[in-house]
């Protein structure tokens, strides 16, 4: 009698599966569609359904096994991180009025957004494909469409109100709820842009493509008059076109920003750009960092409210830099683990760009930082902004530091241009 033992099949249904979902890019292909529609949709519900139940487990199905994670979660970057956002829930926990569904749902949103970190940062250090190229040749365009529809629909198509009202967010189209959000959401990605022109070898629509959405979204910041975000655009293209040193981008970008620069001039919005001089951040900034002064250790905490009113009878939301607010909610420590994220990201970001002359990290986060240095406030949220403002460029400068093979092309005359039909 002859006994048989069944074994697994090496190829098996889940095995098939895996192989698929790995060979069509699933993952990359699903982030990418959930950034898309955070600009396309009025509400980002569809967004964080699309990451959490479908590049969530095909992620985690196609990085078997597990401890592929380790070097992500064992990063420096990583860490800080962590730890920034443990300290001010710790903080919240040592003061006054933070209830138990208060500290539960910021509890989710610090899971939210280390998971997120995660995602985006083995994205990034895939060995198989360019995922940053993929994610910019299509959010840079889909972002410059949503800029044209919005910018159409709050000035209900009007060229005299484009070019005289600040924009802001558009009732029913998008989530935006002030200029300087809006400013930020087109500065970013037009960032991204700038950088994957100036390090990939692409095709010459794809050059054509992101260069006129990069200047529709430039358009975009100026006709939010935001100042903020202003900067971050113009850091962050600085940044990329200074470390690629490639004259054909360069000259590229000085075109783009000449033309920005002659049609903000034909504006009334250029004028409001002066007069608004400092925006009240130095009236504001005293009154915050006095409130740090007065509890410097612990801060005031989650259920905190941080509004207040000027001496000049105008009433603030935060303190408008990201330290700052920081210091407000968890003390010195938060402010100082705050600090320690950005230099563990900065020092990854350089990493990668000395290895392999990735720039688009360090050009992302040298806009996060340029708009976040006068504006906006860093804690655990749900997916919103902030994670295209700071948690976005923290993971792509750890993804590229983590990432072991050369991904920009540019520098190699021999390679052949890249084909996003084939990413």
């Amino acid at each position: 009698m002859v006994t048989t033992v069944a074994h697994p099949s090496p190829n098996s249904a889940f095995d098939r599966s895996r192989a698929w979902l790995s060979a069509v890019r699933a993952p990359e292909r699903l982030f990418v569609l959930a950034m898309c529609l955070m600009y396309v949709m009025h509400s980002i519900w569809l967004a964080r359904t699309v990451l959490w139940f479908l590049v969530l487990p095909t992620l985690l199905i196609t990085a078997l096994p597990l401890r592929n994670f380790l070097p992500i979660v064992k990063s420096g970057v990583f860490v800080a991180s962590t730890g920034f956002l443990a300290v001010i829930i710790v903080t919240s926990l040592l003061g006054d009025g933070v209830s138990g569904a208060l500290l539960w749902k910021n509890l989710r949103y610090v899971a939210a957004v280390l998971v997120f970190v995660a995602i985006v940062t083995y994205l990034a250090s895939r060995r198989d494909g360019d995922f940053l190229r993929l994610l910019f040749l299509w959010l840079a365009p889909v972002a410059a469409f949503a800029a044209i529809r919005d910018i159409g629909s709050f000035s209900n198509w009007s060229l005299s109100a484009m070019l005289s009202m600040r924009l802001e967010g558009t009732k029913g189209l998008s989530l935006y709820y002030n200029s300087n959000v809006v400013g930020l959401i087109y500065a970013m990605p037009c960032v991204g842009a700038v950088a994957i022109m100036a390090t990939r070898r692409l095709r010459f629509w794809q050059f054509v493509l992101l260069f006129v959405s990069a200047l529709v979204l430039l358009a975009a910041v100026l006709l939010s008059g935001s100042r903020g975000s202003l900067m971050a655009a113009l850091a962050g293209i600085g940044v990329a076109v200074l470390l690629a040193a490639n004259w054909r981008v360069a000259a590229a970008v000085a075109a783009l920003l000449a033309i920005a620069l002659v049609a903000a001039l034909l504006t009334p919005l250029a004028g409001e750009l002066v007069q608004r001089r400092d925006s009240l951040r130095f009236e504001l900034w005293p009154v915050y960092l006095h409130m740090v002064t007065l509890k410097p250790w612990l801060g005031y905490g989650l259920a905190f409210d941080t509004r207040v009113i000027l001496p000049s009878g105008t009433e603030v939301m935060n303190g408008h830099n990201i330290f700052m607010c920081a210091a407000v909610r968890g003390g010195v420590v938060a402010a100082l683990a705050l600090a320690a994220v950005v230099v563990a990201s900065t020092a990854s970001g350089w990493r990668a760009f000395r290895r392999s002359g990735e720039v688009t990290a360090l050009a992302l986060l040298a806009a996060a930082l340029a708009a976040s240095s006068v504006d906006y406030e860093i804690l655990p949220s749900d997916l919103s902004y902030l994670y295209i403002l700071f948690w976005l460029p923290v993971a792509i400068c750890l993804g590229a530091a983590l990432a072991t093979t050369v991904r920009v092309p540019s520098r190699r005359a021999a390679d052949p241009p890249l084909d996003i039909a084939a990413s």
